[in-house]
Formats: C-alpha cells, sequence, structure tokens
C-alpha cells in the first residue's frame, strides 16, 4: 500500500509540472518562449491594471521555470516584464505602456506575445532580440562601479530611485523604553543619518526629521503619493526580559510566519490600532512582487548589520506590520537591537554607532539596487 502511495505521488507531482520554460527572448516588440518538452501549453491570459498602469498577465500552468529573467531597457512597448514560478506554474508579467496591445500566439513548443504600440519609434523595429541573465527587473540601470573616495558601493543614479526612510515611533508615542533611552529618539537618530547616507546616490523622502507624531498611515502614504521605490522603516525592539537580544529585519506578510512576529507586529501596531488591515490592502500581483523583493532587501540589509556590529542573528521574518502593509513599493522593518538589552542598545547610542549602523543599511540597499 505504502509503495502504491509513493507511485501515486511521484506520478501527481510529473503531472503537476509537466512543461519547462527553456528559454524566453525580446526584441522589437515580439516576446517569445521555448518550453524544453515538444507540447502545446494552456496559457491564459488576463489583462488588469496596476497602480502604475496596465498588466498583461500570462499563466502557464503546470510549468516549471529553468529561463534567465529578462531586463527591458528603453523599449516602446514595455517598461518591465517580471516571471514568477508558483505552485501551480508560471506567471509573467508584462507592464504595458501606455497605448500597448497585443496578441498572443500558442504553437507547439513555442508561444508568442506581440504588441503593438501606435506610438512606438519606428525605430524599433530594427532591434534585435535579447536574452539577457540578470537577477533583478528594473528598468534602465547602467552597469555600476565603486567610488574610492567613500569606499561604498555607488549606483551612479542619484535622483533615480526615491526612497523613503521611516524613523518609527515619534511623539506622544515613544515606542520601546529602556536603560535609560527611548526607541523613538535612538530610531530617529539613526534614520537621520540614514537619509543623510543615502543622499549621496538617490533621491530620499523622510516621514519625520523631528520628534512629532506620523500616524502609521500617514507614514507609508508620504511615500506612495512620490511614487517611491523603497520604504524603509527604522525601529528597535523591546522583549520581556533583559536576556532578549539581537538584530532582525521584516518584509511584509499578508500571515505573520510565527506567534512571535505577530506579537512584534501587534506592538507596532497599537499606536494606530484604529486603523483596518482592509484600507491597506495591496492588490494580490504588487503583494507578490514586492514580497519578493522585500525579502531579498531584508536579507542584504540584515547581513550588512551583523558584518559591522556584534548582535544575534535574529533573521529575516515577515510580518503583518501597518507601515509595510500600505506602502507600494517594497518594503522593510528594521529592529536594530534591543532597547531593553543593555549590550544591545548600547551599541546604537552614540553618532559614531549610528553613523556606521546607516553606513550598513546604506551600502547594502546600494547593493541591492546593483544587483
Amino acid at each position: 500500500m505504502k509503495k502504491l502511495f509513493v507511485l501515486l505521488l511521484l506520478l501527481m507531482s510529473t503531472v503537476v509540472f509537466s512543461e519547462t520554460l527553456e528559454r524566453i527572448d525580446y526584441g522589437s516588440g515580439v516576446f517569445t518562449g521555448t518550453l524544453k518538452e515538444n507540447k502545446k501549453v494552456n496559457i491564459q491570459a488576463i489583462k488588469g491594471r496596476t497602480e502604475t498602469g496596465s498588466v498583461l498577465i500570462l499563466e502557464l500552468p503546470n510549468v516549471r521555470k529553468n529561463a534567465a529573467d529578462l531586463r527591458i531597457s528603453d523599449d516602446s512597448y514595455l517598461d518591465s516584464v517580471t516571471m514568477m514560478e508558483q505552485e501551480n506554474g508560471v506567471k509573467i508579467y508584462f507592464f504595458l505602456k501606455d497605448g500597448t496591445d497585443y496578441t498572443v500566439l500558442n504553437s507547439k513548443k513555442e508561444f508568442q506575445v506581440k504588441f503593438n504600440n501606435p506610438n512606438a519609434l519606428s525605430s524599433d523595429k530594427g532591434r534585435e532580440k535579447t536574452n539577457t541573465r540578470v537577477v533583478d527587473t528594473r528598468v534602465n540601470e547602467p552597469s555600476r562601479t565603486t567610488d574610492p573616495t567613500e569606499g561604498r558601493p555607488s549606483s551612479n543614479r542619484k535622483g533615480t530611485y526615491t526612497i523613503v526612510v521611516d524613523p518609527g515611533h515619534g511623539g506622544h508615542d515613544s515606542g520601546a523604553v529602556g536603560n535609560g533611552y527611548r526607541e523613538k529618539d535612538l530610531a530617529l537618530q539613526v534614520g537621520l543619518k540614514l537619509g543623510k547616507e543615502l543622499g549621496k546616490d538617490y533621491n530620499v523622502i523622510m516621514t519625520r526629521t523631528t520628534d512629532i507624531f506620523k500616524t502609521l498611515q500617514e507614514r507609508p502614504e508620504i511615500g506612495n503619493v512620490r511614487s517611491a521605490d523603497l520604504f524603509v522603516s527604522v525601529h528597535l525592539n523591546s522583549g520581556g526580559n533583559s536576556s532578549a537580544s539581537g538584530t532582525e529585519v521584516y518584509y511584509y506578510a499578508k500571515k505573520d510566519a510565527d506567534n512571535y512576529s505577530r506579537d512584534v507586529a501587534k506592538f507596532n501596531n497599537t499606536v494606530d490600532s484604529g486603523v483596518a488591515m482592509s484600507d491597506y490592502a495591496l492588490k494580490d500581483i504588487n503583494y507578490r512582487m514586492n514580497q519578493t523583493r522585500s525579502s531579498a532587501l531584508a536579507q542584504d540589509v540584515l547581513n550588512g548589520l551583523l558584518s559591522n556590529f556584534a548582535m544575534k542573528d535574529r533573521g529575516v521574518k515577515s510580518a503583518n506590520f501597518a507601515v509595510l502593509r500600505g506602502s507600494n513599493s517594497p518594503s522593510i522593518l528594521i529592529e536594530l537591537g534591543f532597547m531593553t538589552n543593555y549590550s544591545d542598545v548600547s551599541q546604537f547610542v552614540n553618532d559614531f554607532d549610528q553613523e556606521r549602523a546607516a553606513k550598513a543599511i546604506a551600502d547594502a540597499i546600494r547593493r541591492h539596487f546593483m544587483k
């Protein structure tokens, strides 16, 4: 009976992923997907809208992804292309420029999407196909260099990206308190230094620069109205006893990863408990894309902090933070250390160490945008 059960499981796995997307090409307004198996895939095309414009979604059921990601640069039809492998297959998101329409052609072993835009330049017709292997799908990123005078990664793209720096709490909301310090003060001091450091390469928006209170709704909205590319919230943690310690970084998930993440989110959300979760619900397409990018950035930032400070690694976690939930862009929340642990908090109370923390976070963000 057990052997039969195992055999059935193997057969089921064969059915679930019966095809492999082996290669993708794009050029002159034509996207081509090539399948490893000589079969025809059942493709469903869905057109919708996000906050930034129209999107075409191709659903490829029972297909696994083996193709490299594709970078779209200076194109008259598309802003970008993103592929995501899910449990039931692959989804390809085409973010369309205004006026772009499409035709989907599906044949054995290959499928095509032909884009048409009356505003497209005639010179596009002569462009050759490209199949560039990249990690990120961000548009128009040139090669990066290192700034020898600063000893830091440099994007050489000042103003290209807009980053929101959000020092947690403020005003009547002190946040966590411990060892004679208040979270709102240290978060602001580190946040201001982070904003200054990021300002060397990017357009930076601060949610607060003084000891004032901002609601959990206002903070992400500050970035949303400016179409920010990233939201970074700076905090320090609180524990039930002085032994709790370490650094951790969060990204948004609709469901908390564990009870601990739920409790931390609950603490950070209490000051604005009247805000309903549904007010910030993101469309599923943006949610999934932002979650992938946010979790990768969270790991980069955590690694950067741990390499600069003698802190316990508490890992990257997902949680339902209101400020992350409300952001339309990829977003992370950093818990530098525990206010209730003297060893932790003492590493972030002087200007030198605060600047070191700010630079570690900023360099991780630079490396993330360079990928």
